[in-house]
This record gives C-alpha cells, sequence and structure tokens, in this order.
C-alpha cells in the first residue's frame, strides 16, 4: 500500500477554513508544531533545543482516521478558549495546552501540523517510535504529550536493550520532520 504524505507542515487553521477535507479519513501519524510566519519556534528541552519546535506527536488508529483525530484536537482548542462548550474534551491537546499555560501564549494561527498516512497496526508502531527517538535526543517527550506515562517510558527502556518491537526503524518521513 502506498502511503501519502500531506505539505510539510500546514498551519492548522488553513486545516480548519477547508474543513480538514484533505486530510485522510485512514489511520496515521500526526506531529503538531509550534509555527509563526510559517517558521518553527525553538522550544528548549532537557538535552538540548527542539529547533523544529514540536508540541505533540500522536496517532490514529481509529474509524475517525486522520480527519476526525485533527477535528477533535481543534475542537479541543476551541473549547480551552472558550469557544465551544461541551461536557468532554475529544482530545488530550487543548487541556494539555491550558494545564502547561501555552494556551495564553500560542495563538491558534501558530500550530502547524504534518501528517502522515499508515495502515492501523504501523500508525501506532511510528508513533511508539517517534517517541523513542524524540525522547532520546531531548531527553523528554514533547510538551504537550502530557498523557505519556509510565508504559511510554518502559517501552523507550525496552527499546534501549533492544527487547521490544520498536528497536526498528522508524519511518525515513517522520525522522526528517521530527529533525532527527
Amino acid at each position: 500500500m502506498r502511503m501519502k504524505t500531506s505539505n510539510i507542515p500546514k498551519p492548522l487553521v488553513e486545516l480548519v477554513a477547508n474543513d480538514f477535507k484533505n486530510v485522510p479519513k485512514r489511520p496515521g501519524v500526526y506531529i503538531i508544531f509550534w509555527i509563526r510566519d510559517r517558521k518553527p519556534r525553538s522550544i528548549h528541552r532537557i538535552l538540548g533545543t527542539d529547533k523544529k519546535g514540536i508540541l505533540y506527536i500522536g496517532a490514529t488508529k481509529s474509524k475517525k482516521g486522520l480527519r476526525g483525530r485533527l477535528r477533535d484536537l481543534r475542537v479541543s482548542v476551541q473549547m480551552v478558549r472558550g469557544q465551544r462548550k461541551r461536557k468532554r474534551y475529544p482530545h488530550t491537546f487543548g487541556p494539555s495546552l491550558a494545564y502547561t499555560g501555552l494556551s495564553n501564549i500560542i495563538k491558534d494561527n501558530e500550530l502547524g501540523v504534518y501528517f502522515k498516512e499508515f495502515s492501523k497496526e504501523d500508525a501506532e508502531y511510528q508513533e511508539r517510535l517517534a517517541f523513542l527517538n524524540y525522547t532520546r535526543k531531548y531527553g523528554e517527550p514533547p510538551p504537550l504529550n502530557l498523557q505519556v506515562g509510565r508504559y511510554y517510558f518502559t517501552i523507550v527502556g525496552l527499546g534501549i536493550v533492544d527487547k521490544s518491537r520498536l528497536v526498528g526503524k522508524l519511518d525515513d518521513d517522520l525522522r526528517s520532520v521530527l529533525g532527527l
């Protein structure tokens, strides 16, 4: 199966303006960036500076696909900004944005999105490889991946001792987008 790749990265507001029509309904990996004037904003990390401005790494393997997941992400941001009311957040990105205080700093037009379509199985696998590689380089996961807990760090540990499937190869496009 041929994998499709988006342009790198697209402002989230452009995807919203087009009602996410150019985003696949299939599973995949997505990366949220902090951009200003279409250029990445550097983020200082424990082991160096992330010059790509990566805020969040995610994947979807559900029926909603990338389109539905990015819509959920947008709704969660709208909820944090008081633009929409719902009983619960459909995505962790919005609450993480609020919890860290970045909702007061990062504007909607400063969120960039990269996405790549994968099979259901490979989407989760590539997301975890992206976490592993990002964490190895910067000493911590992206700042808005607050749900990354002990389970992911156990996987990172297993990857280090070569005892998990995560000793495989991160997709070349993802590696490039992540700046690894």
